[in-house]
């Protein structure tokens, strides 16, 4: 037999063989054989932002995500935050977080994610004034106000653990975290300063304090150098199916906020491809550059929904006040999860997307003495035909979180500098072709979830 002859049978053999393809792992039969073993930590899983329902605890009447017809035709108006002028902190008043936010108008959001845990992972869902099954695995849902910081949810969370570990009857229990996008961000704060808030200058200082109640902490497409996404929401509102927050409801919610990216991270570049020297968490840029709610026509809009005349400019004035406080809060939050956590920082496992372009950067052009943030290529209006500005705006990712920032890494250029290149120390990577709010049903996501889980402890 020639060898081409042979080639050609292996060929057809390998083809054969692999004719049968399965669309989705079978996950029940691959983890059938540790559905005995419950010696397994309670699991805590964090939905990302607006990946919680909101409702009025008075009336039970919800304002997020509310019906499918609601999501496609509503003004969410519901969801801006009131102010407190004496102090500009948010008041969230009667609202409350307190579920999570599975499926709507026909797509997956967590649902997926939960019947696996359920079916094929051997957990049951428990509530937190529930009593566990100490024969079964349980996992918990942690709904936050993903309005305000991250900093009050790390809070509810430590609370979350200190309920578990009573109903355990363990104070020193730990549980895995699950936690996808902004959740992470709330995670890996409190992992590492518990619930303290964090310090207005002067250096940070992690404790680890919640670290010792966590045994695992599994990160799905959490934006851990930030993203451009909450920016902007900031410069044009936050589009939801066919509607649009409007971008004055963004600025009184502060923890949407809590995502943009790293200050040494360059955000902006001009026409030529250059670094623009433009600080994002400073208010002088926003008003300067007529952003957001200082672009005049927000401004006539936010005043004549607050009331018009004296009242409405009070608002507009009040609100400006509001986002500079936040602006130079969240510079601190975020560099808090950037500095070096010591020898105890948790290691996470992180999964997430790499196919796709995601935008890491806009371009600043000049019009009418202003810069003016593109975000399209194809709006630029005086593009240089010899800058490829998709090279230079995006970079692989899950088109909200780019795989750097997903890492925690400034660059992936191995010739850099360590110092310029990790701010995370990574357990494990597991990268998939799927888009942001996709990933947590994605079925080869959920058997490299239950793998992670279920995988026995090192000795």
């Amino acid at each position: 037999m020639s060898r081409w002859t042979r080639r050609g049978f292996l060929a057809a053999g390998l083809g054969l063989a692999g004719c049968t393809r399965l669309d989705r792992p079978p996950l029940g039969p691959l983890y059938r054989a540790t559905q005995e073993s419950t010696d397994q930590p309670p699991l805590i899983v964090i939905p990302g932002a607006f990946g919680s329902r909101l409702r009025d605890r008075r009336t039970g009447r919800e304002i997020w995500p509310r019906s499918d017809r609601s999501l496609l035709v509503s003004s969410y108006r519901a969801l801006e935050l009131d102010i407190d002028p004496d102090h500009l902190e948010p008041k969230a008043g009667d609202i409350e977080a307190y579920d999570i936010f599975e499926s709507g108008l026909g797509r997956d959001f967590y649902g997926q994610m939960l019947r696996t845990l359920q079916q094929a992972g051997g957990y049951i869902r428990c509530g937190a004034r529930e009593k566990p099954r100490p024969d079964r695995r349980n996992f918990y849902v942690y709904p936050y106000d993903f309005r305000l910081e991250d900093v009050a949810a790390a809070l509810g969370l430590h609370e979350l653990i200190e309920r578990i570990r009573m109903d355990f009857g363990d104070p020193r229990l730990r549980v895995d975290v699950l936690a996808h996008s902004n959740g992470g961000m709330l995670a890996r704060y409190y992992a590492r300063y518990g619930t303290a808030e964090t310090p207005a200058n002067g250096p940070f200082q992690p404790t680890q304090v919640g670290a010792a109640a966590i045994r695992r902490l599994l990160l799905v497409g959490t934006p851990n150098l930030g993203t451009i996404q909450p920016v902007l929401s900031l410069l044009r509102g936050e589009d939801v199916l066919l509607g649009q927050i409007p971008l004055e409801v963004m600025a009184s919610c502060p923890g949407t906020m809590q995502t943009m990216p790293h200050p040494a991270i360059p955000w902006l570049v001009d026409l030529q491809g250059r670094t623009v020297d433009l600080d994002l968490y400073d208010i002088a840029t926003w008003r300067e550059s007529r952003w957001s709610i200082f672009d005049p026509r927000v401004a006539e809009r936010t005043i004549a929904a607050h009331g018009g005349g004296s009242a409405g400019r009070r608002h507009l004035e009040l609100l400006r006040e509001y986002h500079a406080k936040y602006l130079r809060r969240t510079r601190r939050f975020v560099e808090s999860l950037a500095v070096p956590g010591g020898p105890d920082d948790l290691r996470p496992f992180v999964f997430g997307g790499d196919c796709e372009l995601t935008l890491a950067r806009l371009v600043a052009e000049q019009v009418d003495g202003h810069h003016v943030a593109r975000e399209r290529v194809r709006d630029i209006a005086n593009p240089l035909p010899d800058v490829d500005y998709e090279a230079l705006m995006f970079e692989p990712g899950d088109t909200v979180v780019t795989r750097s920032s997903l890492l925690g890494r400034r660059t992936l250029n191995i010739a850099a500098p360590r110092s310029e290149v990790e701010s995370l120390q990574v357990a494990h990577s597991v990268f998939f072709c799927e888009q942001h709010q996709q990933l947590t049903g994605n079925p080869s996501f959920q058997d490299n979830l239950l793998n992670s889980l279920l995988s026995v402890d090192p000795v």
